[in-house]
């Protein structure tokens, strides 16, 4: 039967929790104490249970969000090279013609877009970020009154995913600084890297679409229902199509800001209990102790 070591300490996971996703060896020799024991490796998952996801799920989506652009795949990044090349080839020959037919309150167009634009007009009035807070706060209410443990889960992902959003979102708006339809006629402009905090250059990704998009995201994946799907989807389309009849946006950047919030809402709303932690035990001629990986 083979054998392995583990390690009681408690303070391990308490100590190093903090340092995710960091491959640590620990040399802990006298807490090595033999054991008959499962495969080497054992992963531990946390069971969404409780009232609220844990603080270390959460640090761990914002580090996964940090860090996503740094831990592509070939494929992924040949997959990203493909789509920055989509969005390229759409500003310099849709944007400009979209903008036109949309905007303007007149022609087929316009007159089509009215009234599927109609739920984002009322998205607008009412602000992205109350939206996200009033939609957070009735799943919150209602689950405590009705017992439903995963709506006030939910509520804390909903909340999640505003927050994180809003960062990304604001800080690739400062750094590519692209001018609104309604500062110039010319969607290709843009001063990357210049960090302009003018609101004629905050339009690359559009914000409203992204926090849409968002909380579309993790009410879908949270309660994998079509009838909760299709009108949050619903809505955060209809805010794509009203940000540019409005003129406030061109078509890429709702399109741009769509992916994005889906992606931070996928993110932060995992259908599937993530492997938090993994174990391996290390034997070896000078070494006793455990790999743990956060």
């Amino acid at each position: 039967m083979p054998r392995s070591l583990s390690c009681p300490c408690g303070w391990v996971r308490l100590v190093l929790g903090p340092l995710c996703g960091l491959g640590l060896l620990l040399a802990c020799p006298p807490c090595a104490v033999a054991q008959e024991a499962p495969p080497p490796s054992l992963h531990v998952t946390e069971q969404p249970t409780g009232w609220m996801p844990s603080l270390r799920t959460l640090g761990q989506d914002a580090l996964d969000i940090a860090r996503a652009p740094f831990t592509l795949t070939p494929s992924e990044q040949l997959m990203t090279l493909g789509a920055t090349g989509l969005i390229a080839s759409t500003t310099m020959v849709l944007d400009e013609p979209a903008h036109r037919r949309f905007h303007v309150q007149s022609g087929s167009a316009a007159a089509v877009s009215r009234p599927i634009a109609g739920p984002g007009r009322w998205y607008d009035r009412v602000g992205p970020d109350r939206f996200a807070l009033g939609t957070a706060g009735l799943l919150a209410v209602g689950g405590v009154a009705l017992q439903r443990k995963s709506w006030t889960r939910t509520s804390v992902r909903v909340v999640e995913a505003l927050v994180y959003t809003k960062a990304v979102t604001g800080l690739a708006k400062s750094a590519i600084n692209r001018s609104r339809p309604f500062a110039t006629p010319d969607p290709l402009t843009a001063n990357p890297g210049g960090f302009d905090s003018a609101h004629d250059k905050l339009s690359m990704p559009s914000g409203h679409t992204a926090r849409a998009f968002a909380v579309a995201s993790v009410l879908s994946h949270q309660a994998n229902r079509w009838y909760v799907s299709v009108p949050a989807y619903g809505l955060a389309g209809s805010v794509a199509a009203e940000r540019v009849r409005s003129g406030d946006h061109w078509l890429t950047d709702v399109m741009v800001g769509g992916a994005l919030g889906y992606l931070i809402g996928r993110t932060v709303s995992s259908s599937s209990p993530r492997a938090d932690v993994t174990y391996t035990p290390i034997l070896s001629t000078d070494r006793v102790g455990l790999s743990v990986r956060f």
